[in-house]
């Protein structure tokens, strides 16, 4: 208190700021004014976003060996590449996926590195040098980006055909069955497939006559009629079977004979007609949609290529487009014929298709332009190339050897599709193409939402009216939505607190004055964080919500300094700066307490330390403006406002109203200590009855409208069998949501459904890693209406589908609120034998099977799953004058196919694929059949007779971990059980796995035990150099090591309330929960360094020990209680609204804070006591003898003595 000199000595010595603002008033207002403006400006320019920008420091590189086994991948790719990452220090875990064909290897950077350009660039550099990979792998795709999420998805999707076309086909239809049957229409029925009106039905009349005789065969029709038209190929005939046994036999007919990817995928589902005029209403029951693959591409291409020209955007990619292809479907019989090698189309085409400049010449002073013609204008000008010549010299055309057939790559190898509801309420599932936008760093999200809605609506006027554009993932809605939600509960804890200072102060005039500070600091607050580049995020400002306390509590103490004063007689120009002067030096270290208490957040590293940044930045920033604003606008605005009012003296205080009862209960507590000390001892032992029965969960949920799904199927599963798979599961997924939405009076809970077949979409939440392109994955995102509604539907949704969809593993998945754990319970197992780890997985999973709290438990290999091997016998090769070369190539080019030449199409470039036809290589046994050609010469040989066909079992997935082979255990805990709670039930039997390890193995605890752990250890460290910091700050401003000790001596009490609060609201104990316990030490200190001023105050005037003890907490009465009220009660807003993120923090400071008050107005003044009386580590000059007096007398003795 101004080193504690009397009012006289600090009005005649004193210059500074708080008599400048009063004394220069004009120059305080224009400071005043110009302050606020400052923080409007940077309120309105700050940029805004949901979430804090929090970077991934991940990259994966991608490497392609088709048709290798994943050993092979793993021993010849994959460790060459984890190799090179290696080599760059700053790598701190490398990841691996090897299967069959692919390897898949990711890094992760280390958690403090600010900027990773620099070394991901050092890390590509160094895959560019691998020159040792084997023939056929590569290249490596390096994917430095993988780790940006969207600030937008827009799903693009058509609807399906209109009426009218539905109409005009059966127009077209129907004329051809009737005149197929020609008046006999006995047991007749007509198998049609709609087709792109533009096809051509030459290859697709192959299949249909296939298929008659398949059918046939079966003795499923007879009396068969082949229909066709523009736009349609069926038969028409007699059926000896009902309706769902022709689709059967027909299935049967793909999977046996052909398979279902050769179909052209814009073609409809089959139609069974049984009577001509049913016609329409067949077709409509099986309607396709309305617009092509290729229409969605162009669509889509042209919304991407205006989406880029847009300043705020920094990448657009688009998700789900099916690649156009021309295959050359060849018959290597006729190829044979004319001495054609299928592997040498490619030189025939190639010398044909050229795209060679002829040069330049100067002629006549001009310069020439030689343009040679040659390069393919469309497709039919493939099938017009000359590749051989007859015996009768006439010319041989490609089409003459080979169908021409413009399609789609096939097998497809990823879909995408929209759920919606059309405008009858009906839902479509129809395919899409997803765009992703990216927001360029330090834009303005709502500036990047105006920019995209602008070009959106300019783009609709060149789109087709009907052409389905949604937004299935849009962060300017949720960012607007957050931030209105976040700002509306700062502006009612504002309310909130003025009212609680109108209580507390009962007097308008201190209201009003409390009520203008919290505005100007927070403008303040506005203009610092827009200098220090601080966005508007839910963190930012949740942190402004948690510091209204802080900033109360200056104003406050300033405030009634200011009033005593002017009780006091001091005219208000003298008072309005006097009284926060004398208390300068206790608010500077109460500032400086809080300060250093958040300040050490800084540390924290990685994705948390990113993701609560802004937390102890804010929080500094609005401290320092409180201690500004009170020591500067204060001061002026109580010139003002404050008006002289009497207030009663300290010895009216002790005898009347709440402050006499405190000065009672306080009086009996000093006299009884050591029994009050004993009390408070067992009230702290409650903290650990409070804290073993807490659970422990790191992060809770977000809240969000997005879930999604994870559908797995067995590692050897196609494409279609995954899509079978998730469109059963969106129709059991739309039934559950509508059962859900029928019992809450809801019948619009769900919005759509954005699946994505063959891989993962787009990164739309930073926490959520996509998944890779692989076949026997889908992911389904779920979007709802009411974000609220999403936490309850996980789990009936989790079960329906877990019961319903055979042969799939099936993860309902909610948002993760900060750094993704995968998995939540994770084992990992690391050696080097596979067959070893399988066995030792084998027991991990039984250990956690055989708990009640667990559920779907997996490894992340995957089963063996079934595998073809050529064996190629040398010696017969050999002979034939075949290598092992020659039966791989011909193996592949013939089943996978080979490219051959490009059509150039604009700027699009269309692969030219050979293959052989599909009726010469559906079954296994036409392996055999295949030609051999000798790389050599032309020597031609039938596979089967130099390799013989094998099957077996094979490891399709194999995962390393830093180098080592790892498998990793994983699996959910029940409903209502945490992962904490799955590891505490099983640690003691892992433990004992783990110790009977062969050497060499090892296992480690993943999931959100290690992030828990870790993020644990750091916030203990955190805590430890906030309380030392603290402790110097205390030992400074006491000039004393032992009082620094009374002081955290109370913090353990505050850490109970904490936890007492936390086991009230059934909230587990987590990160945010731990932070909340963290940050209580300053809040506590701080109230603790004002009182402890007022009782040094009393101390330099001579007062005795007990009643300095006792004044100094009635003094402290009103400001304690008021502070502590608007913290708490400002809290609550965040509590209601900020989602399960905030509400352990909230609770554990709004208990911590609840017992602080009496800690700091009872159990200090007590501490203080022991610590002067029975310890004698605290000195009290000329008191000590008469005080031990005083407190073993009774208390109506004490009282008559003073």
């Amino acid at each position: 208190m101004s080193q504690h000199r009397n009012d006289e000595e600090i009005i005649n010595n004193t210059r500074n700021t708080s008599r400048f603002f009063v004394e220069t008033r004009h120059v305080a207002w224009v400071l005043l004014i110009a302050t606020c403006l400052w923080g409007v400006y940077g309120y309105l320019s700050m940029p805004r976003r949901k979430d804090p920008e929090v970077q991934v420091r991940t990259a994966v590189a991608l490497t392609p060996w088709r048709g290798a086994s994943a050993e092979k991948v793993e021993q010849l790719v994959t460790k060459k590449i984890e190799t090179q990452m290696a080599a760059n220090a700053k790598v701190t875990k490398i990841e691996s996926i090897s299967r069959t064909g692919l390897s898949v290897v990711y890094l992760d950077l280390d958690e403090n590195l600010k900027e990773t350009g620099k070394e991901l660039d050092d890390i590509k550099l160094k895959l560019d040098g691998i020159r040792d990979l084997p023939d056929g792998a590569g290249p490596i795709n390096f994917i430095k980006d993988f780790g940006d999420t969207a600030a937008l998805m827009l799903t693009v999707a058509s609807p399906k055909v209109s009426e009218l076309e539905i109409e005009l086909r059966a127009k077209a239809i129907q004329p051809a069955i009737e005149q197929a049957r020609a008046g006999n229409h006995t047991n007749r029925a007509a198998l049609v497939v709609c087709l792109p009106q533009a096809l051509d039905l030459q290859p697709a009349r192959k299949h249909r006559d296939m298929l008659i005789e398949y059918l046939k065969e079966q003795n499923v029709i007879s009396n068969a009629q082949p229909i066709e038209g523009a736009g349609f190929i069926g038969v028409d005939a007699t059926v000896n079977v009902d309706d769902a046994a022709l689709l059967k036999a027909s299935e049967r007919f793909v999977r046996e004979r052909l398979q279902l990817a050769e179909f052209h995928p814009d073609a409809w589902p089959v139609a069974v007609i049984r009577e001509p005029s049913e016609t329409r209403a067949r077709l409509t029951a099986v309607a396709g949609d309305k617009y092509s693959y290729r229409e969605l591409d162009q669509f889509t291409d042209l919304i991407e290529k205006t989406l880029k020209t847009l300043p705020t955007v920094s990448k657009v990619s688009r998700t789900g487009l099916l690649d156009e292809r021309i295959y050359l479907y060849y018959s290597q019989e006729r190829l044979a014929s004319y001495g054609i090698q299928n592997t040498k189309l490619d030189d025939i085409l190639s010398a044909r298709n050229i795209t060679l400049p002829g040069g330049q010449l100067e002629a006549e002073g001009k310069n020439l332009t030689i343009d040679p013609t040659g390069e393919f204008k469309n497709e039919a000008e493939i099938g017009d190339v000359v590749v051989a010549t007859a015996n009768n010299g006439a010319p041989v055309y490609l089409r003459d050897l080979a169908d021409v057939v413009r399609g789609y790559n096939n097998p497809p190898t990823f879909l995408n599709y929209y759920n919606w509801r059309d405008a009858q309420g009906r839902w479509q599932r129809t395919r899409a193409v997803t765009l992703s936008a990216q927001m360029r760093s330090g834009e303005q999200i709502d500036k990047f939402g105006q920019g995209v809605n602008n070009a959106l609506a300019e783009l609709k006027k060149q789109l087709p009216d009907d052409l389905v554009m949604a937004r299935t993932s849009d962060q300017p809605l949720q960012v607007r939505e957050n931030l209105d939600l976040f700002m509306n509960s700062l502006y009612e804890a504002v309310a909130l607190v003025v009212l609680v200072s109108l209580i507390g102060f009962w007097e308008w005039r201190s209201a009003a004055l409390m009520a203008l500070s919290m505005p100007i600091t927070l403008l303040m607050t506005f203009g610092m964080m827009y200098a220090l580049g601080i966005d508007l995020q839910q963190v930012s400002v949740a942190s402004l919500i948690i510091a209204l306390g802080l900033l109360v509590d200056d104003p406050v103490v300033a405030g009634d300094a200011i009033k005593r004063g002017l009780a006091n007689g001091q005219p208000a120009i003298i008072s309005a700066w006097l009284g926060p002067t004398k208390l300068a030096t206790a608010i500077l270290y109460a500032t400086v307490t809080n300060i250093v208490a958040y300040l050490p957040f800084l540390l924290l590293s990685g994705s948390m330390g990113e993701f609560i940044y802004t937390l102890p930045v804010v929080l500094t920033c609005s401290l320092v403006a409180s201690r500004l604003v009170s020591m500067t606008f204060i001061p002026l605005l109580g010139y003002y406002l404050l008006r002289p009012h009497a207030e009663p003296s300290l010895a009216e205080r002790r005898t009347k109203g709440f402050a006499a009862f405190y000065y009672r209960v306080g009086n009996a507590a000093i006299n009884h200590r050591w029994k009050f000390l004993a009390g408070s001892l067992a009230f702290l032992a409650l903290g650990g009855v409070f804290g073993s029965q807490l659970k422990v969960a790191f992060l809770p949920k977000d809240l969000s409208y997005l879930s999604y799904v994870d559908v797995w199927l067995p590692e050897d599963a196609p494409l279609l069998a995954t899509n079978e798979a998730a469109y059963r599961a969106e129709e059991i997924i739309r039934r559950e949501i509508k059962k859900y939405g029928e019992e809450h009076h809801n019948p619009d809970v769900l919005k759509s459904l954005t699946t994505f077949i063959g891989g993962g979409g787009p990164r739309f939440w930073f926490s959520v890693a996509p998944e890779l392109q692989q076949l026997n994955y889908a992911q389904i995102i779920i979007q709802v209406t009411d974000k609220h509604d999403t936490g309850h539907l996980i789990a009936p949704l989790q079960k329906a589908l877990s019961a319903e969809v055979a042969g799939a593993r099936i993860d309902v998945r909610q948002l993760e609120s900060g750094k993704a754990s995968g998995l939540p319970v994770q084992i990992r197992l690391a050696g080097e034998d596979a067959a070893t780890l399988r066995a030792q997985a084998e027991q991990v999973k039984g250990i956690l099977r055989a708990l009640p709290s667990t559920t779907r438990v997996r490894d992340d290999w995957g089963d063996e799953s079934f595998t073809v091997k050529l064996h190629t016998d040398p010696d017969r090769a050999n002979l034939a004058g075949v290598s092992n070369y020659d039966v791989a190539a011909a193996s592949s080019t013939a089943i996978t196919g080979q490219k051959v030449t490009t059509l150039r199409e604009g700027d699009k470039q269309i692969p030219v694929v050979a293959r052989l036809r599909m009726e010469e290589r559906a079954q296994l046994a036409d392996l055999n059949n295949l030609y051999v050609y000798s790389s050599q010469g032309t020597t031609r040989v039938p596979l089967g007779t130099v390799s013989s066909v094998a099957t077996g079992m094979q490891t399709e997935k194999l995962r390393r971990r830093n180098q080592f082979r790892t498998i990793t255990v994983s699996c959910f805990p029940t409903e209502g059980k945490l992962p904490s709670e799955v590891m505490s039930a099983a640690r003691e039997k892992l433990n004992e796995f783990a110790d009977a390890l062969p050497p060499g193995y090892k296992m480690e605890i993943g999931g959100e035990e290690e992030d828990q752990v870790k993020g644990f250890k750091d916030l203990t460290v955190v805590l430890l150099i906030s309380i030392a910091a603290i402790f110097l700050a205390l030992v400074f401003q006491f000039k004393h090591a032992i009082k620094p000790l009374i002081v955290f001596a109370a913090i353990p009490f505050g850490m109970v309330g904490a936890l007492a609060a936390l086991w009230v609201m059934g909230t587990p104990f987590g990160f945010m929960a731990f932070l909340g316990c963290v940050s209580l030490v300053g809040v506590i200190v701080s109230h603790v360094i004002v009182l402890f001023d007022f009782i040094e105050e009393a101390h330099k005037h001579g007062e005795s020990l007990r009643d300095a003890l006792l004044d100094a907490g009635i003094m402290r009465l009103r400001p304690v209680l008021i502070t502590v009220g608007a913290t708490v009660i400002a809290l609550f807003p965040l509590a209601a609204h900020g989602g399960p993120l905030w509400e352990p923090m909230c609770y554990a400071q709004i208990g911590g804070l609840s017992v602080a008050t009496f800690v700091t107005l009872l159990l200090v003044p007590v501490l203080y006591a022991i610590f002067v009386l029975d310890l004698k580590l605290v000195k009290w000059d000329n008191a000590a003898t008469h005080e031990t007096t005083l407190a073993v007398a009774p208390s109506s003795t004490a009282a008559a003595l003073r």
